[in-house]
């Protein structure tokens, strides 16, 4: 069994897992941005995330740990930082990505509402008046037929 470590190395080893559990989820959060919701997306993007805490703690601890193990509160610690992130910059950060997105898409729905909606309305409306003048044709072309199909008067054939 290794001795275990001082309690100001403990500290910084906390210190740094905590900021790794935040660059973590800041990471898995951008992943979620760029690539969207979606069942199946997220299942995969969870099992990354768990797979990078593994290798990121390992790494951690075989690289900069002041015990060169690890330990039970590098885990822990890793998980505060992905929590912390979650409940206090992922809110911020969502609400910058929103209004970013609304500044650089106010030009679009302004093009969208001045353009494309009236081009739409008025491909609609000449779509609809096309229709109607193909069934008011085809209700007239039959009304001048039934009205040309008379019985034909039977003949009788005497022989």
């Amino acid at each position: 069994m290794a001795p275990s470590p001082a309690p100001w190395a403990v500290l910084g080893d906390v210190l740094w897992c905590l900021g790794l559990g935040c660059l973590l989820a800041g990471v898995r959060d951008a992943v979620r941005l760029a690539l969207g919701e979606g069942a199946l997306r997220c299942f995969f993007r969870d099992i990354a995330a768990f797979a990078a805490a593994a290798v990121l703690v390992c790494s951690f601890a075989a690289g900069a740990s002041a015990g060169g193990l690890a330990r039970w509160y590098m885990s822990a610690a890793l998980l505060l930082g992905a929590a912390c992130w979650h409940w206090t910059v992922q809110p911020a950060v969502h609400r910058c990505a929103a209004a970013a997105a609304a500044c650089l898409l106010a030009p679009l729905h302004a093009v969208e509402k001045t353009a494309v909606r009236p081009l739409k309305k008025r491909l609609a409306a000449a779509r609809s008046r096309r229709r109607e003048r193909k069934k008011a044709k085809k209700s007239e072309k039959k009304q001048k037929s039934a009205e040309k199909q008379l019985q034909k008067p039977s003949t009788i054939l005497y022989n």
